[in-house]
């Protein structure tokens, strides 16, 4: 009897540290939106595209509670860009369709003006892709499945080449497509779901790529890094910046002079919890030069 009660009382400081790591990783984490800034220094620029910013909102992976939506939304108040790129799973299941699209009404010109692409999480089985696709034309915002699309710079009357392709992890990409109508003259802002559309680069003009899918890991422990990458052809390429040799070896293919971004994304999926990886708003300022 005495022996029970002194193994209970010392199994209670674990038990209350893995309660606290849980509320934590489940209650404080996801709501801490980290706002990373970028400036893409490209002497390649045009002059029209000096000083362009673009925020890219990755991963929302809404639910019909909303999990981090608020937080995520007063990030997305808190700075203005010239152009917010979706860059899917902005829905967890069929049930987050109606959230989105009420939070992402609710932002409105906070958001905008905008594109997208189509994650893995819009073309799970059981979900109406039909109808995230139909949400986007109502509101009028281009979703580049395998497509290019010129971006007018309202000051300029100039155009930002995007090309964007469907999402890789369910094989809707067709990267030949994608690219037919692009100029390789012209420099492009690529936008894929997966870090894992790296291995079909293969020396086409790709000047700043923007993926996330990986979440960073979502998990990540000291040292160790992420146990749980999410990819599965290009590995090692989870989060931040990725360019040159580096970038070359982990695609496996011919790269030129891309830079590949790859952001922690916003929200969660499967487990709805972060440790040491807290959301990101990514936040690109394109440079001719350094200022």
């Amino acid at each position: 009897m005495i022996w029970s009660t002194l193994s209970l009382l010392a199994a209670l400081p674990a038990a209350a540290a893995l309660i606290a790591l849980r509320h934590w990783m489940v209650r404080v984490e996801p709501h801490r939106i980290t706002i990373t800034r970028h400036e893409v220094i490209d002497p390649d620029l045009t002059q029209e595209l000096d000083g362009l910013t673009i925020c890219q909102v990755s991963d929302v992976h809404m639910t019909a509670e909303g999990r981090n939506a608020e937080a995520i939304a007063q990030a997305i108040r808190s700075i203005s860009a010239d152009l917010y790129v979706l860059t899917g799973d902005m829905i967890h299941r069929e049930s987050g369709i109606n959230s989105f699209f009420r939070w992402f009404d609710e932002l409105g010109a906070a958001i905008r003006p905008c594109v997208a692409i189509l994650g893995n999480a819009e073309h799970k089985p059981g979900i109406d892709t039909r109808k995230v696709l139909c949400g986007f034309a109502a509101r009028g915002v281009p979703v580049l499945n395998n497509a290019v699309y010129r971006f007018p710079l309202p000051q300029s009357g100039a155009m930002l080449q995007i090309v964007g392709v469907d999402d890789p992890v369910t094989a809707y990409d067709n990267f030949d497509r994608a690219f037919a109508a692009a100029d390789p003259e012209a420099w492009t802002l690529f936008l894929c779901h997966t870090p894992d559309g790296a291995i079909n680069l293969k020396g086409r003009r790709v000047d700043l790529m923007l993926t996330g899918h990986t979440h960073g890991g979502q998990v990540r422990f000291p040292i160790l890094g992420a146990p749980v990458q999410n990819i599965k052809h290009a590995r090692g390429l989870v989060m931040g910046w990725y360019e040159g040799e580096e970038l070359q070896r982990k695609a496996k293919c011919e790269v030129g002079k891309t830079r590949l971004y790859v952001s922690r994304g916003l929200g969660m999926s499967r487990f709805p919890g972060r440790l040491l990886c807290p959301p990101e708003l990514a936040l690109f300022t394109l440079r001719r030069k350094k200022k």
